[in-house]
């Protein structure tokens, strides 16, 4: 993961030393998601799979070089994109439950690394951007066939990297100026195994539709 975010800075930052002429920017944005979730669990030889629909707004300081017709950029989430449970019971045949496993998971560490492209002079643009994230998950398991002993599950935090794909118009408003985009993104699949290794978890963002607005200032 510190990989990842190195080359990512190093990258940016090249290209501002490189690019020292030209003019700055920075800004916040808000960003939605309306995407598709999918899961798969191997625990035991028993596979079970979930498939859920998502929905996120986040917000976002982001930080670019104008170079005429193209800019570079960084783009950083300080806060968790997402977070939350799922809780599956597992049956031990008929109407008994042998045990309920809680899963937490949280998704940091968010930092991109994007290119834009003016289409003509009308404040068009398109943008390109690949993103890295890191997955954290802890299973607490409910045994009902003794005494309710509760007992902690952990996975390795994985890494996976995220697409986007958007198109966008930018206006200047004296001061500052306002974007607006719409764009498709897709994220890589994460494979991650328990610390009891029983389990085998795989799960996937896949199949979003994304809007931002961004105001920023330049410098």
């Amino acid at each position: 993961m510190k990989t990842i975010k190195t080359i990512l800075i190093t990258l940016l930052f090249a290209g501002f030393s490189t690019f020292s002429y030209a003019e700055g920017k920075m800004g916040l944005t808000i960003t939605g998601l309306d995407a598709s979730g999918s899961a798969e669990e191997m625990s035991r030889g028993v596979e079970q799979t979930r498939s859920e629909d998502i929905q996120g707004v986040f917000a976002s300081f982001f930080i670019e070089k104008d170079l005429g017709v193209m800019s570079i950029g960084l783009d950083i989430n300080p806060m968790d994109i997402a977070s939350g449970s799922v809780t599956n019971v597992r049956s031990c045949g008929g109407s008994f439950s042998c045990q309920t496993n809680t899963a937490e998971v949280e998704i940091t560490d968010n930092i991109g690394l994007y290119g834009t492209m003016d289409l003509g002079d009308t404040g068009a643009y398109i943008k390109a951007m690949i993103s890295s994230h890191e997955m954290e998950a802890t299973t607490t398991i409910m045994n009902k066939t003794t005494t309710d002993t509760q007992t902690n599950s952990t996975y390795p935090s994985q890494n996976f990297l995220g697409g986007h794909l958007s198109l966008g118009v930018e206006r200047d408003l004296g001061d500052v100026f306002i974007r607006g985009e719409v764009g498709a993104s897709e994220y890589e699949k994460v494979t991650s195994k328990s610390s009891s290794g029983n389990t085998t978890v795989t799960a996937q963002i896949e199949n979003g539709v994304h809007a931002r607005i961004s105001i920023g200032k330049a410098f």
